[in-house]
């Protein structure tokens, strides 16, 4: 799988292509890490992995011009993720 990040094009793992696709689908959401390993993984919400986690740090080295300081990928602390697209 392959995307384009500012012209060049970027090979991505078919499931960090599945979770890029669940953020712009549900786009300023915030989206439990629960639901992500149900939703992405396949597995019950309640089991604990840090998989969501590492799979949002790929995406922000991936897209964001400064992954210490995200601005597309966004965590909210004790409730989940947030994608923006165009942030202000």
């Amino acid at each position: 799988h392959e995307v384009s990040v500012a012209g060049a094009p970027v090979r991505m793992t078919n499931l960090e292509l599945k979770l890029l696709q669940y953020f712009i689908e549900h786009e300023g959401r915030v989206i439990p890490r629960q639901e992500l390993i149900e939703q992405i993984w396949g597995l019950p919400g309640h089991v604990n992995t840090r998989a969501p986690d590492q799979f949002i740090r790929r995406l922000r080295k991936t897209f964001e011009s400064d992954p210490a300081v995200p601005r597309h990928f966004l965590t909210l602390r004790d409730a989940g993720y947030r994608f923006v697209a165009r942030p202000e």
